[in-house]
């Protein structure tokens, strides 16, 4: 028994003797790797080559075949910022993507030691229960077919990949042990994506789940730009690269993206360290927009009708806020044919804010506001209607006036005279050339004086980008003073109109439209955008008021343009505009062509106490402006309708109505 405890004591104590000296030696190996080899861990100069200087190719260390030590940067991206609309759904947002990768590597047979010698394990392990032996071909193939199908089936409406080509990629991984990437999500398509659904899917399938023995799946990620809401709203919100950046997302990329943060990687034979130098990514901020998503659906569908019905080359509206310039709908749709040969309308261009054609009869009103600025006592002034007394203003073209001035539906009374009310609502042009050149008298300068003072030639400085001033020539001559001062002659954006219409309803200020109502960053709002005044009074404001009369005669008057919707709701304001499309013709001269039009209308409701103001715009179709006051009618009653309907929604059922704008609604 006592050999016995002595035997045991020399054991133990050599136990315990190799236990203290092993710990010895880590010691001695951290004291030795915390000191002697700190530089090199800690990337120092002297012994790392740092490619994140300037000019790091001219370090010695580049050339130093016994240099063990690099240093590199990862930028860490941030996530950028979601823009929303004005009650909180989301327009655009980061969404993480993936890609599906099999590294057949990590499924290669192993060899496994035991007691009675080594052997080469070759089972795939399918699930945790079934199990394949590798050198089954046939029970392999079946696997490999099954997968195949399952793939196929599920991503068939994302990928256009065969059956063929997943069991190529299999074969691949599986059988000749391969880093095969099986799918990639296309950054620029909104179709061909892996999502976190789809990869859930996937680890559900034979090989690839979680309780499997060997990892052999892996989803590396990105995050992708989605527009939940498509074609709506696409010209405001934009885009980013790698597709051409535009709108909003243009506009407000600094705010949007953040800011980059950054890691110090050190790579020490071949392995790579973490560095305790890095930076963290600063998320970008949120946009939160003046856009109304019901609004602009209902203007979206009623535009894509019309221009379906009347077969235009492309149209635009515009709906803003009256009072705070805030654009609630922008939608701007082109006929556009894909590469699938299908022919539809689509958000391509921001045709409001493009000087693409002349505004026509909506310009009048710019002129009457010189006009009116000019003549006190508008109501006592005649002019002949067929307009032919303007002909002595132009020597050179007084035989074209006469032989062109007069409308038909005024019959043999072609030299009656008529009040400017009358003109103003029968759209005509000579009459309205008459009545400016009378009030300036005959002084085109003048005019142009006029329309700088009431703000109607300003560029407009937006936070969706700039339109510049409009295109109007300043030292025209002969009847190119006509057009000008009638219909067009020169180039206006859609916008710019709608500016200086929505000044009109709002009293003389005029207002910038705004896209941006403010920003937040980590849910507190970092900054806010008030309205920005571009006049503060347009002119008098007894021309305002005199103005607002005339734009209401248009629609209630007995000859207005747009007199079928006197007796509608709402009742609306504005002025109807028609003009020829200027096209190129086979011999390469422009001219203007009479069988197509571009019609407008622009104006503002309900006329009690205007609310929004909106200008429609149809290029290249057939008739006059009607089709365009027809579809301005249809959005404002939409609109109207959908806050009515909300505001009954609001209504407490409990006690009746509780708010006194409410009566009348009913429960």
């Amino acid at each position: 028994m006592s050999d016995y405890k002595k035997s045991f004591r020399r054991r133990a104590f050599l136990v315990y003797a190799l236990t203290l000296l092993v710990g010895v030696m880590c010691l001695v190996q951290i004291l030795y790797l915390a000191i002697s080899k700190r530089p090199l861990f800690s990337g120092d100069p002297k012994y790392c080559l740092d490619k994140t200087q300037p000019d790091w190719e001219k370090n010695p260390l580049t050339n130093d075949p016994n240099c063990r030590c690099v240093v590199t940067v990862n930028d860490l991206i941030p996530a950028r910022g979601d823009i929303y609309d004005d009650t909180g759904n989301i327009l655009a947002s980061d969404f993480t993507v993936f890609d599906v990768v099999i590294d057949g590597r990590q499924l290669k047979p192993e060899i496994v030691k035991t007691k009675k010698g080594d052997f080469v394990n070759d089972t795939l392990y399918a699930t945790s229960e079934i199990k394949i032996a590798r050198s089954n071909r046939a029970d392999v193939n079946k696997l490999i077919n099954e997968l195949s199908d399952k793939l196929y089936f599920h991503f068939k409406h994302k990928f256009e990949h065969s059956k063929e080509y997943y069991r190529k990629k299999l074969t691949e991984a599986i059988i000749e042990q391969r880093n095969v990437d099986i799918l990639k999500s296309n950054l620029i398509s909104e179709k061909t994506l892996v999502t976190s659904e789809d990869t859930a899917f996937i680890r559900k399938l034979p090989l690839f789940q979680d309780k499997c023995r060997k990892k052999c799946i892996g989803f590396p990620s990105y995050f992708k730009r989605i527009y939940p809401y498509g074609e709506l709203a696409k010209r405001v919100v934009g885009t980013v690269p790698p597709g051409a950046p535009s709108g909003l997302e243009k506009t407000f990329d600094d705010c949007l993206s953040g800011a980059k943060g950054a890691q110090k990687m050190l790579y020490i034979d071949g392995i790579r360290v973490p560095s305790e130098k890095f930076s963290n990514p600063n998320d970008g901020a949120n946009i939160h927009t003046t856009l109304n998503l019901r609004m602009q659906n209902i203007v979206y569908e009623a535009l894509m009708d019309k221009l379906y019905q009347k077969n235009a080359q492309w149209g635009c509206v515009v709906l803003m806020e009256v009072e705070t310039g805030n654009v609630k709908a922008m939608v701007n749709l082109k006929k556009h044919t894909n590469e699938k040969g299908t022919t539809g309308y689509f958000e391509i261009f921001n045709y409001a804010f493009r000087q693409e054609c002349e505004p026509g009869s909506t310009f009048k009103l710019a002129s009457l506001l010189t006009y009116l600025e000019k003549v006190q006592n508008d109501t006592a002034k005649s002019y002949l209607l067929c307009g032919c007394d303007i002909a002595k203003h132009f020597t050179k073209d007084s035989k074209k006036f006469r032989t062109t001035c007069g409308i038909a539906d005024i019959g043999d009374s072609r030299h009656r005279y008529g009040k400017p009310i009358e003109i103003f609502q029968r759209s005509l042009n000579e009459g309205t050339g008459t009545m400016i050149f009378d009030a300036h008298n005959n002084n085109f300068q003048s005019y142009l004086s006029a329309l700088d003072s009431i703000g109607i030639t300003i560029p407009l400085e937006t936070q969706l980008g700039r339109v510049g001033a409009p295109r109007i020539i300043r030292d025209a001559k002969s009847m190119r003073t006509f057009y000008i001062t009638t219909w067009g002659g020169f180039n206006m954006a859609p916008i710019q109109t709608l500016t200086y219409f929505n000044g009109v309803a709002n009293n003389g200020k005029m207002v910038c439209p705004k896209f941006v109502s403010y920003i937040t960053s980590q849910d507190k709002v970092v900054e806010v955008f008030p309205t920005v005044v571009l006049k503060e009074q347009m002119t008098r404001k007894d021309v305002i008021e005199r103005a607002k009369k005339y734009l209401e005669a248009v629609v209630t008057g007995p000859n207005g343009t747009a007199r079928i919707y006197r007796d509608s709701i709402p009742h609306f304001a504005g002025k109807t505009g028609t003009r020829d499309i200027l096209v190129q013709g086979q011999d390469g001269k422009w001219g203007y062509y009479k069988g197509r039009n571009s019609i407008s209308f622009c104006g503002y409701f309900p006329v009690e106490k205007p609310k929004y103001s909106m200008i429609v715009y149809l290029y290249d179709v057939e008739g006059m402006s009607a089709t365009a006051a027809q579809l301005f009618y249809t959005i404002a009653k939409r609109i109207t309708s959908e806050e009515t309907t909300n505001l009954l929604k609001e209504v407490d059922k409990s006690k009746g109505i509780i708010n006194s704008q409410y009566l009348g609604l009913g429960r």
